[in-house]
């Protein structure tokens, strides 16, 4: 069976995260199509005890909040790893980890007490002193159980593995020998497969796709996703189609949306006058005040694909599809700001009550889309979701450091 997962997210006990409900977080993954989602920082003490109290386990290491649901939720936290990478400079790198069960989850949580981790936010912060010693963190919790999984997060923003803050050019040169027990990579919101593809190490990797959602919004959870082959719906299933073959495709944020795309400075960062970036200038120099830019994933990739001295060839067929959140092509075409506007929500329901959820919408031929929506929709809003299901929109400007980019959808 074919099923939707997005495995990253997190709890209202990470930094600039609101309250948080499981129950709105259910609603929100029946409209968007989600089977299976990460339930956010479930090492934090609190998130931990709500997550007991409220989840109920299904099948192996598999959750829901009650037995005639059929939303699943996995138990997952992202990590803060930091360590030096030369006498001079640390890296601090962010880490998805998923669970089988909550009593792995417990013994993972006395784990960091012995490494003198306070869990009091969502991404508990472990601070290492070498390449050996991170690698051995990763061995020794999956000496607690070898169920466990994990991928280095958003690989290519400023503080994902191969990001700009104190660049690195291996994994090694962080994870030490346990970067060859890493199997997957998350690509992140301002990269996708074809451009992870360039860098030699990604190649050999599954590349997988989630929200990062801060929030239980609908343009937040399952804004990227990704669509596994499976046999069952159990946490084994779904570690062995990740970490193996069972990765059908990733539905990915058009990379110049993401906030770090292009390499430049946001406005007022310096007091400028305007936004500016550059996708080209190879000096990355602010003309204003003439301090190097915020570097950009364009950027970095370019200098991975220079600079990794590995002879690995593109093996693997990456099947992807860049897509934007449904809700914000409807107010596009409505020419509406507000996304909690009430004309875009009663438009965004009306197509899901038709259609079914939003992962289905993306999975349909254009024809049937017509079909199905022609006499439902206001024009703008249909030829608006026909150009996003062909990817005739782009973003203009492309997001750069820390903003997103502007959407732009041709509707000839």
């Amino acid at each position: 069976m074919k099923i939707a997962i997005d495995l990253h997210s997190h709890s209202g006990y990470s930094g600039g995260v609101g309250k948080i409900s499981l129950e709105k977080i259910s609603e929100s993954m029946k409209k968007k199509g989600i089977d299976v989602f990460g339930t956010g920082d479930c090492l934090h003490p609190f998130w931990f005890s709500r997550l007991m109290n409220k989840l109920i386990e299904v099948e192996e290491g598999v959750f829901t909040l009650n037995k005639k649901d059929d939303r699943y939720f996995i138990l997952q936290t992202e990590i803060v790893v930091t360590a030096p990478i030369s006498k001079s400079k640390r890296k601090s790198v962010h880490v998805v980890l998923l669970f089988p069960s909550f009593s792995t989850v417990k013994k993972v949580i006395e784990l960091f007490k012995n490494y003198g981790i306070k869990n009091t936010i969502g991404r508990p912060f472990i601070t290492l002193n070498s390449q050996f010693e991170v690698s051995d963190f990763f061995y020794t919790l999956k000496a607690i159980d070898e169920k466990i999984v994990m991928f280095p997060a958003h690989i290519m923003t400023p503080d994902g593995i191969f990001g700009s803050n104190n660049p690195i050019t291996y994994l090694e040169d962080f994870f030490g020998d346990y970067a060859s027990k890493i199997k997957v990579l998350e690509t992140g919101l301002s990269a996708d497969p074809e451009m992870l593809d360039k860098i030699p190490q990604c190649r050999e990797r599954n590349y997988i796709s989630n929200s990062d959602c801060h929030s239980h919004a609908i343009h937040r959870i399952g804004r990227e996703f990704t669509i596994l082959e499976v046999n069952s719906i159990k946490f084994n299933e779904i570690k062995k189609a990740i970490e193996g073959d069972g990765i059908i495709s990733t539905y990915e944020f058009n990379p110049r949306e993401g906030k770090y795309y292009a390499s430049g400075h946001r406005k007022g960062k310096h007091n400028h006058p305007e936004h500016f970036f550059t996708e080209h200038n190879s000096n990355l120099i602010c003309p204003y005040c003439k301090k190097p830019f915020t570097k950009g994933v364009k950027h970095r990739i370019e200098e991975l694909a220079a600079n990794q001295k590995l002879n690995i060839p593109r093996i693997k067929q990456r099947t992807f599809k860049r897509i934007i959140p449904l809700i914000e092509v409807i107010a596009y075409g409505l020419k509406i700001k507000t996304l909690s506007s009430k004309k875009v929500i009663k438009t965004y329901n009306e197509i899901i009550s038709t259609i079914g959820n939003e992962i289905t919408l993306w999975l349909k031929p254009v024809k049937e889309i017509e079909k199905d929506l022609s006499s439902v929709l206001n024009e703008n809003v249909l030829r608006a979701i026909i150009a996003i299901h062909k990817e005739e929109f782009t973003f203009d400007p492309p997001g750069f450091d820390g903003e997103y980019g502007k959407l732009k959808i041709f509707l000839n």
